[in-house]
């Protein structure tokens, strides 16, 4: 029930509640008619007032009740009798576009088109903006220039290279020192771009809701990778907190 439909209701309540006292008490019946214009007016116009009259609360009315999942993977909601469950994930997209020719980024876009355009289902794609604390980035951009150069080693060293994989670490690798470039020659503090997924599935208990929004999950992570070469990641537990605001979270059905 809406906060307005309850205001409402309520109204409603103490009217009925006037019109019996208005028995021993005649100047009640006044107010059962004040009462019943409230009603009308919270069931009618309720989205104008109930903002200003709960505007000190912290409670924020969203469209529906979530909860997460056992593994904390998913977000479930209940709708009648079924329940919705949202799966959230990251792609490394290892590629700018400030350093490509005008048909260069025409590809690369018409690439993202057909890799969207081949879904079957539908999916939400967001970004989320941030700043980062230089220090801190800085040594995890190092950290994870080393951790590169390892698995570039590591895959040279096998039978059978996987020139694809190498390439997508290249690309990567690439990538960062031209982000720490870009930082030194800069005095503006760097921000963080993240592309996010979500994807929901409906099903008549929760673990059978969470299942098949983990299949279009997968579905999902291999026509990126197959696609556009990118890593998509799961996001579960404290990295999927920054998802959970998102409109109400979940698509409309």
């Amino acid at each position: 029930m809406q906060l307005n439909e309850t205001f409402a209701y309520a109204s409603l309540g103490i009217g009925l509640v006037f019109i019996l006292l208005s028995a021993t008490f005649q100047p009640l019946a006044l107010l059962s008619i004040i009462a019943a214009g409230v009603a009308w007016l919270f069931y009618s116009w309720g989205n104008i007032y109930v903002p200003f009259l709960t505007r000190g609360q912290k409670d924020i009315k969203v469209k529906y009740d979530f909860e997460l999942s056992p593994a904390e993977d998913a977000v479930l909601a209940q709708m009648g009798d079924d329940y919705i469950a949202t799966v959230f994930m990251n792609i490394d997209v290892y590629e700018t576009m400030t350093n490509k020719s005008d048909e260069e980024v025409k590809d690369y876009a018409q690439y993202f088109e057909r890799t969207i355009s081949s879904l079957k289902d539908p999916i939400k794609v967001s970004t989320i903006l941030y700043e980062r604390d230089m220090g801190k980035y800085i040594r995890a951009i190092e950290e994870k220039k080393a951790e590169i150069d390892n698995r570039i080693a590591q895959e040279r060293q096998k039978k059978k290279v996987d020139e694809r994989a190498v390439e997508v670490l290249e690309r990567e690798r690439l990538m960062w020192d031209r982000m720490l470039e870009s930082m030194y020659k800069s005095t503006n503090r760097p921000r963080a771009v993240s592309y996010i997924i979500s994807t929901s599935a409906m099903g008549s208990t929760k673990d059978s809701a969470v299942s098949a929004a983990k299949i279009r999950a997968r579905e999902i992570k291999a026509t990126f990778s197959g696609g556009m070469s990118v890593k998509v990641d799961d996001l579960s537990r404290n990295r999927m907190k920054s998802c959970y605001d998102w409109g109400s979270m979940i698509p409309e059905w």
